[in-house]
């Protein structure tokens, strides 16, 4: 299989190496009606939202995932310091899923030096740094994937990985491989379940309903969740 083709308060290396954020942007959006990278979020869009939480949890490249067949993605809003440590890579090739972008972005962010990543899928407008570092903090030997399992789903696209991994999820694409389970069927995967995440007494405090996970696929799953973040913040404000 070809290479990936380069176009263009933090958790830190368990030993050596750094720990990178990979941006899964890739997708066709299909029922979003648009490309969901460039969706409005705030001030930003939903790549930038998602690159600057990453940037805060992280201390390591930040690599965003585009198509193989489409320009990648771009973070042209996203403040200097984030631009600085971008990696934009493409998928090798059409069709391999989300397992390929999965390959694609831990070799990428291995090649930087990282040796484990907290990966996340663009339409994530509720995910925030603590829910990143508790993930990440899961992610210790000999565990290779630390998957939140949470709202009744796996959740192969809000999890951490070791980088290592992008060698063995390529060798699976290379046998037919489409899905992330086929690769956490021959790791080491430590799941995590809200019982577990929510020890963690920042993520409990700031986050009881594990929201961070909760994906938007249409304009009005985004609407829904721009409600939710605004019950939050009156919240926030009611209780500071």
């Amino acid at each position: 299989m070809a290479e990936p083709t380069p176009i263009g308060g933090r958790v830190r290396g368990r030993t050596a190496g750094t720990v990178g954020g990979v941006v899964l942007a890739g997708g066709r959006s299909t029922r979003m009606g648009r490309d969901k990278a460039g969706v409005p979020w705030g001030s930003t869009t939903l790549l930038g939202y998602v690159l600057h939480v990453l940037a805060d949890a992280v201390d390591g490249p930040l690599v965003v995932v585009g198509a193989a067949d489409r320009p990648a993605p771009t973070a042209s809003d996203a403040a200097p310091v984030v631009r600085s440590r971008l990696v934009p890579v493409a998928d090798p090739t059409t069709g391999g899923g989300p397992l390929q972008g999965i390959a694609t972005g831990l070799a990428a962010a291995a090649a930087t030096g990282a040796d484990r990543v907290f990966l996340a899928s663009v339409d994530l407008p509720l995910l925030h740094p603590v829910f990143v570092r508790a993930v990440l903090d899961r992610l210790r030997d000999p565990v290779e994937v630390a998957l939140p399992v949470l709202h009744g789903h796996r959740q192969p696209l809000a999890a951490a990985y070791v980088t290592v991994l992008g060698d063995r999820a390529t060798r699976l694409l290379a046998a037919g491989a489409t899905r992330p389970g086929e690769l956490f069927g021959v790791s080491t995967v430590r799941k995590l379940r809200a019982a577990d995440l929510l020890t963690d007494a920042a993520l409990a405090a700031c986050d009881p309903d594990l929201d961070a996970v909760r994906g938007a696929n249409t304009p009005a799953e985004l609407a829904e969740l721009a409600e939710r973040a605004r019950h939050r913040r009156r919240d926030d404000e009611d209780h500071s």
